[in-house]
């Protein structure tokens, strides 16, 4: 499995490659299924923004817009784009470390992946409660302040 982190968003973090690997590979055994590359891509509010009004016809700001590029048939291919302004602000509003909010943010554009969805109340609390089991599998930093 390949992932890349790219950073667009001119933040003042660092982002560790090999903690997101380690989460995206965790994840995969557990759901059976196989990643072939992840993109994860940190972008800034606007960006995001634009992002989500383009491909969802929405207007608003948001933490993750998720892709997938592989056809039926192949591993699965994807880009994950991160809203690390959104991300910073949810840790504010929900009181918790940032590191652990960017976390529960990945995991969730890995659910998407995989295939799961949240367009109704019972999908939204299952990909929580799979947030909530994933977010603990790994302990490791990965975001560091430049």
């Amino acid at each position: 499995m390949k992932v890349a982190v790219i950073d667009n968003s001119n933040s003042v973090y660092d982002f560790d490659n090999n903690s997101f690997l380690l989460i995206a590979s965790s994840i995969s055994k557990i759901e059976d299924s196989e990643f072939n590359s992840i993109n994860i891509i940190f972008r800034n509010d606007e960006s995001m923004r634009l992002l989500k009004k383009k491909y969802f016809n929405q207007d608003y700001y948001t933490d993750v817009i998720t892709f997938n590029l592989e056809d039926p048939e192949d591993l699965i291919e994807g880009e994950i784009y991160i809203g690390i302004n959104q991300v910073y602000k949810n840790s504010i509003k929900f009181n918790c470390d940032i590191n652990n909010e960017l976390k529960r943010i990945f995991i969730h554009g890995l659910l998407h992946l995989i295939g799961y969805n949240d367009q109704t109340k019972k999908d939204k609390q299952n990909m929580t409660n799979l947030e909530d089991k994933y977010i603990t599998l790994n302990d490791d930093v990965i975001l560091i302040k430049k």
